[in-house]
């Protein structure tokens, strides 16, 4: 017996010297790490040496003890990896970190892990990776209440939807991170919440709210100026403030506010030297503001200063941004050759850089300087424009989706977490549903009669509601056929009259071939009126000829006393098979109304019928030279109510734009 106790305190004593012995070796091995982090940061090391030291780290880390120790040295191997642009082992050892705190089920170095994995995504400008990271990161945070860590990550994503150009979603996201961040007392998180507010405002055009947030953030640059935060990243966000703020007032056209922003920018201490990104991006603003304000003097020397420090530095987006303004001044200047020149040398490398809106800037404004090219630019234009538009329509639904699959993940593992618990429930449930089913029965049988009654009361009550819809709709069709055959006889046949009666006015004498042709309108007019009378359901108009071979005809046919000339193009990519038959007489009568006004009022020398293809969308415009009018001011006749009116039946939009002496624009898109 005393034998065997002394084996057992002999083996108990071996045992612990083992762990004594292993908890030793694991100290020496974390201290060492330590070490090695410490000479890093106290000597002034090239980057290449740092790398060498960040390597040996990763590899003694690889055989350390999964705690929270070991998890946070590898956090500092990640950040330390990232300033020397290491970004392949800031990957493996954020992942690693992950793995390690997934094992150990410690949530907090889980959410961390994950929004360090998303910040990488984001620098390799991975957005819908990014953005899928940061959510899981999100939804960590917000099950263990931890606020501020909360809005920070909400604030990460805000930024990944602006830079994707979903700024309304980025807007929303800013806020609820704003809303959770003002609980803590991190000043600079709050300032970058108003910021990307106030940028997304700016691009939704929502300007004096843009302006509102953006001085809000201007007041947490100065509370961070109280709090000793490092002057140089202050100076840089409020210089930044200044120029964003000053676009806003550009867009506002109001160029002096605008001026005088970027002029305070710029005044900013050391900018020059420190900041020269943002000194040009200063100067190409403030010579575009002083510009539009009609300032000349100094103005080119501006543009071509943004351009020479940009170019110094190779900044791509800021040489198109430089090159399409000073295209835009050499326009102002009236000089085309020179602004083509810049402005197909903008297009050429916004192409090359993949920058949509620049492509789209330079594209719309030679689509309207290079008479040449005009076609060209215009059918690319459009096909950019829709390609753009696809593409951040997939962008929006691919973001929506990672929302979407995140918080299913998190609805599978609530419902894994509460699976036993619904079992037991269950089981008591249905012994209770067992004990009381008999009572049930024969409450339902004594309810059945009463359900019956009520059920018989119902639809009696739904039948005469029926007939009082069928009623109120039979009366709304009977006006809405009324409104239509008004329409069709002022469109239709007052107009051919009138067009007849013009022509016979000016017939000559001893032209029998024009005399037939206005016999034959009289005819037509004849069989229009047959049809108006017996409501035909398809118009004469469309019977033997398509709607552009018709609207020719009709184009040709126009004359009056002042000469107008009428040219009409029609987009060859609208589908005309895909628009019903009622709706090209709706776009036939439109367009014949406003040539109609055109004769009647514009005294006109040009007058231009547009059909084209907008996306999914056609667009009517029709503009003329002549004298104008205020839309505000003139009152809508017959005439101008019809068009509104088949525009509403069209479901489109009416744009009608003129003024004293300078023409009439009018546009429908539907």
């Amino acid at each position: 017996m005393k034998t065997k106790l002394k084996i057992a305190v002999i083996v108990h004593l071996v045992l612990l010297l083992v762990s004594c012995q292993k908890k030793k070796v694991e100290v020496e091995k974390r201290d060492d790490i330590v070490k090695l982090f410490k000479k890093m940061e106290s000597n002034s090391l090239k980057i290449d040496e740092e790398k060498k030291y960040l390597e040996v780290i990763y590899q003694k880390l690889q055989s350390a003890k999964n705690d929270s120790i070991t998890r946070n040295l590898y956090f500092k191997l990640a950040v330390k990896s990232y300033d020397t642009n290491s970004l392949d082992r800031y990957l493996n050892a954020t992942r690693k970190v992950h793995c390690l705190s997934v094992k150990d089920k410690d949530s907090t170095q889980i959410a961390k892990s994950l929004y360090y994995i998303g910040e990488y995504y984001e620098d390799k400008t991975q957005l819908d990776s990014a953005f899928y990271y940061y959510s899981q990161s999100e939804k960590i945070y917000t099950s263990i209440k931890d606020t501020l860590n909360s809005g920070r990550v909400s604030l990460y994503k805000a930024g990944i939807l602006y830079e994707a150009g979903n700024y309304t979603e980025s807007e929303i996201e800013a806020i609820a991170a704003l809303r959770l961040i003002s609980k803590t007392s991190n000043t600079r998180l709050i300032y970058e919440c108003h910021n990307t507010i106030a940028i997304s405002l700016k691009e939704l055009n929502n300007y004096s709210k843009s302006l509102e947030y953006f001085r809000l953030a201007i007041k947490q640059l100065d509370k961070l100026d109280i709090e000793n935060y490092p002057q140089d990243k202050i100076i840089n966000s409020r210089t930044s403030c200044y120029n964003n703020m000053g676009r806003v007032y550009e867009k506002m056209e109001k160029y002096q506010e605008a001026i005088q922003l970027y002029e305070t920018g710029l005044k900013t201490r050391g900018l020059k030297q420190n900041y020269p990104k943002l000194h040009a991006m200063l100067l190409n603003n403030l010579g575009y503001s002083k510009m539009k304000s009609g300032v000349n003097d100094g103005v080119d020397t501006l543009f071509f200063e943004s351009l020479r420090i940009r170019d110094s530095l190779q900044i791509l987006p800021g040489i198109v941004a430089s090159k399409i303004r000073i295209g835009e001044y050499y326009l102002y200047k009236k000089d085309t050759i020179k602004a083509l020149i810049y402005l197909k040398e903008g297009l050429s490398l916004s192409k090359k850089i993949k920058s949509n809106y620049d492509i789209i800037q330079s594209l719309k404004l030679l689509t309207e300087n290079d008479s040449k090219n005009k076609t060209y630019y215009s059918n690319l234009y459009i096909k950019v424009n829709d390609s753009i538009q696809n593409a951040e329509r997939i962008t929006r639904n691919k973001f929506a989706r990672i929302a979407y699959e995140t918080d299913q993940i998190e609805e599978k593992n609530e419902i894994l977490s509460k699976k036993n618990t619904n079992i037991i429930l269950g089981s008591g449930i249905v012994i209770i549903l067992l004990g009381g089913f008999f009572a049930l029965y024969r409450l339902k049988s004594k309810n059945k009669e009463l359900l019956f009654i009520k059920e018989q009361q119902e639809a009696n009550e739904k039948i005469y509601q029926l007939m009082l819809a069928q009623q109120s709709e039979t009366e709304q069709a009977r006006n809405e056929e009324r409104n239509r055959i008004a329409m069709e006889l002022h469109d239709g046949i007052v107009n051919s009259v009138f067009t007849t009666r013009f022509n016979l006015i000016q017939l000559e004498s001893g032209s029998p071939n024009k005399k037939q042709d206005l016999i034959n309108e009289l005819e037509k007019t004849e069989q229009e009126i047959r049809r108006v009378s017996h409501d035909l359901t398809q118009n004469l108009l469309f019977e033997d000829k398509s709607l552009p071979e018709i609207l020719i005809s009709l184009v040709d046919s126009q004359q009056n006393q002042y000469n107008t000339k009428f040219d009409l193009s029609v987009d060859k990519y609208i589908d005309w098979s895909t628009v019903t038959s009622a709706n090209k007489i709706h776009i036939y009568r439109i367009i014949q109304e406003a040539i109609q006004n055109s004769n009647k009022y514009s005294q006109a020398e040009r007058c231009f019928i547009m059909l084209l293809k907008t996306g999914d969308k056609i667009t009517i415009r029709i503009w003329d030279n002549g004298i104008g009018f205020n839309p505000e001011k003139v009152k809508y006749g017959i005439g101008l109510k019809n068009i509104k009116d088949r525009t509403k039946i069209l479901q489109g939009e009416l744009k009608i734009t003129s003024s004293s002496g300078n023409g009439t624009t009018l546009e429908i898109v539907f």
